[in-house]
This record gives C-alpha cells, structure tokens and sequence, in this order.
C-alpha cells in the first residue's frame, strides 16, 4: 500500500479513478516525497478563472484562439489522436465475435440434351475466443489507457502552443518597445550632437569631443538597426505560429501588460493533477501494466469457439426456404507447448517496459514539481530585480539631463555626457527585458501547472 501523501501515484488516480486499472502495486516504484504546500508561499487571494485573462490583453486571447484552428502541428497532434482512438476500436474489436459470409454461384450445362442448372450458396462463419484468463481485458485496457495517453499529449501541445503564443507575443511587444527606445536615443544622441558641432564651430570644444560624440550617434544607429531586425523577426515567427503567412504585418501592442494578479497557496497534487503530461505519463504506465499481463496469459491456453451456419440451393429464389441447413459449433483449445522461449522473452521484454513507464513516470512528476517551484521563486526574485532596475532608470535619466546642462555650460566633459547617455540607455533597455521575463516566468508558472491557479 502506498502512504498517504507520500505516493505520486495519487495524482494519477485523482485524474483516472473509475476509467481503468492502477498500476501494479508491490515494490514502492511511485512513492515520490510530496511536500504538503509549494516552499515559496504565495498570497491569499480570489484565484483568477482563466490564465490568459490574468494579463487583460484581448488581442492575446483573440490570437490565441486563432493559434489554436490554424496552427499545423497542431493539426498534426489532432491527426495523431484521431489514430490513436481507431487504433483502440481495432484492439477493442476483440471482445466481440467476429461474422464472416461467403457467398458462391455455378452455372452447368449439358451438352447432350442442352439442359442448364444453377447452383447458388451462402455460407456464414462466427468466431470467439472466450477470454477466460483476462488476456482480451488486458489487451483493451492497454488500448483503452494508450488512447487517454493520446487525448492527454493532444491536450498539452494545445496548453503548449497557447502558452507559445503568449511569449511569441509579448517578446513582440519587447522587441517592438526596444525599438522605440533605440529610435529615441538616437534622435537625443542627434541633437546632442548638434549642439557638440555648433560648440565646436564656436572654438568651446575639441575635436575629440565631436569624434566622440559621432562615434556614439553611429553606435545608437546600428543598435537601432538591430532592434528593428530583432522586433520583424518576432513578428513573423508569431506569425508562423498563428497559421498565417509570415509577412511581418502583424501589429504588436504598444506596451506590455501589467502583472497584477497575485499567485494564491495551493497543494501542489490539486494543481498537478490536471497537467496533461503527467496525465499522459501514468495512463502509459497503466498501458504497459495491461501489456505485462497479457504477455503472461499468452502462456495459458486459448479457447476459440466457432460457429458456422450455411445454406445450399439449386435456385437463388429459394436460398432461404428449401436450402440444406448445416450447423457446426466446435470448440478448439490452443495451448502453447514450445516456442523457442519467444513467450517468456515477451514476458520480459514487457516487464522492462513497465519498468521503463514507472521511471518516466516518477521523472515527469518530480520535472513538473522542479518547473513549478522555479517559477515560483523566479516571480519574486523578478519582481526585486524589476523594482531595481526601474530605480537605476529614473536615476540614469535624471544623471543624463545633468550631464547634458553642465556640459552645455562648460562644468564637464564630452565623456560624463557620453557616460550618463549609455547608462540612461542601458537601463531603460533592461527594464524593458526585465517586464518581459516577469511576464514570461508566470507564463512559466501556468504551464507548469497544466492551466491556471484553479
């Protein structure tokens, strides 16, 4: 028996209780230490009903649902999973007798009083293994745990993608604010420089001042021709990921969205248990406990009861009345006496698949357990470094506009302009990567938890 918040297999059975088999008991392969509450505390507060409304941007939820008709792999996932559920009709066929017709007709003539006949018959056969030993059971229980696997992985590349979507999206916005930022310092490097030439013209500054001053205008134009390339490359891979043609023509928004939404204290098997992979990973567990056992029943003998009733008339208007009526039902009993040790290698060969499935299984648990604490933790580490760098830029700002005035009236020199410029600069830039990694650590945080905070 497994203790009592002590076993992962728990997520499982939360998710799978009443649809198919636990995994094998015995050894205690599942038991992972689950701790009661994640080791970074959130804060009490009203859980939100849709992560994507968290961020309050409807064009994101609009290209979202746009993502999710017209993204190809996705299409091919759909594709995947319409496979998966013929394949469990196929296997699951075995639990039904199986009904075979064939049907004949003759032609015959005389040659010496030309007289011709016609034969006609029909023939039906039944077939039916009794599935005494549960191997048939096994075998649709495998198929039937494969297809939940299947309709599992579909819905994580849906969760996936979504969550693409979003960072596509937001490092969009970046990219494009980027490029703003670059398009103004270089019109400030500009007029800067404007005002180093007119003083140099004057006699009130050197040449090394207006090399200088140059030499940074040209840097703020290649940075700029930088975040343009960065900013339509964003684009158009957003674009690819929506199904559409990658023209570049999409329009980011103007700025990123404000993170207001607090994360609530939660019991990490009440958020766990929905996240499709882990969903996956324990149905494909139960499928390779299905297959175990069917290998051992292919050992023990099979009966096949089959039945066949048929019809034979001269005539096809009397198939069904005056035919000859002949029944057989014969029960057949196939026992396996040797195989060159092929049963006992399948048996062993689908014990180490399920050994495999219940080490997947524990690493897919403890991965999704690692992401969540680490996003956990980044959010408030995020949101220090956030609060840093915003102080830096206000400073930054304010030190260049000193700078510029002092230097305008002669109180220091070229390089404390230049100085005070590339770190204005740099901060504002960092806050900007700043915003976007806060936003993209709690999209972090939601697909590690399979959706939302519900």
């Amino acid at each position: 028996m497994y203790k009592k918040g002590q076993s992962i297999c728990m997520v499982g059975l939360a998710v799978l209780s009443g649809c198919v088999q636990p995994p094998p008991k015995g050894k205690d392969v599942l038991e992972v230490p689950v701790p009661q509450q994640w080791s970074t505390d959130g804060v009490s507060v009203a859980a939100p009903q849709n992560w994507v409304a968290d961020f309050g941007d409807n064009q994101l939820e609009g290209l979202i649902e746009e993502a999710l008709d017209g993204n190809f792999q996705l299409q091919a996932g759909l594709a995947r999973l319409d496979q998966a559920i013929a394949l469990a009709r196929i296997e699951g066929a075995d639990r039904w007798p199986s009904l075979n017709i064939n049907g004949s007709a003759q032609r015959s003539t005389s040659l010496m009083n030309r007289n011709a006949s016609n034969s006609f018959s029909l023939n039906g056969a039944v077939n039916w293994e009794l599935d005494l030993w549960g191997r048939v059971r096994a075998q649709v229980r495998g198929a039937e745990a494969s297809l939940l696997a299947a309709e599992s992985d579909y819905a994580a590349s849906r969760l996936s993608l979504a969550n693409r979507i979003a960072q596509a999206w937001f490092a969009a916005i970046e990219a494009r604010k980027q490029e703003a930022l670059s398009e103004e310092t270089v019109a400030s490097f500009e007029a800067n420089l404007q005002t180093v030439e007119e003083r140099f013209r004057r006699g009130l500054s050197p040449a090394l001042d207006l090399r200088l001053t140059r030499a940074n205008v040209a840097g703020a134009r290649a940075t700029l021709s930088q975040q343009r390339r960065i900013a339509d490359a964003a684009v158009r891979g957003l674009e690819a990921l929506l199904g559409r043609y990658p023209s570049g023509k999409l329009v980011a928004a103007e700025d990123l969205p404000d993170l207001n939404s607090a994360i609530p204290v939660g019991v990490p098997a009440d958020l766990l248990i929905r996240r499709p992979d882990i969903v996956s990973s324990f149905q494909r567990l139960v499928a390779s406990d299905a297959g175990f056992i069917e290998s051992k029943r292919a050992r023990l003998p099979s009966i096949n009861l089959t039945g066949r009733y048929g019809w034979s008339s001269d005539e096809l208007d009397n198939l069904l009345q005056d035919g000859f009526d002949v029944w057989s039902l014969i029960g057949n009993l196939t026992a396996p006496i040797f195989q060159g040790g092929r049963i006992s290698a399948n048996i062993d060969r689908s014990e180490a698949r399920r050994a495999e499935a219940v080490a997947n299984y524990q690493n897919t648990v403890l991965i999704a357990f690692r992401e969540v604490e680490a996003a956990l933790g980044g959010e408030a580490l995020l949101k220090e470094q956030l609060a840093a760098v915003s102080a830096s830029a206000d400073e930054s700002a304010g030190a260049q506009e000193l700078a510029e005035e002092r230097y305008g009236r002669g109180l220091v020199n070229i390089i404390t302009v230049l100085e005070s410029q590339r770190r204005a600069f740099n901060a504002k830039s960092a806050m900007l990567r700043v915003q976007n990694s806060l936003l993209q650590n709690r999209l972090d945080l939601y697909l590690a938890l399979g959706g939302g905070f519900e």
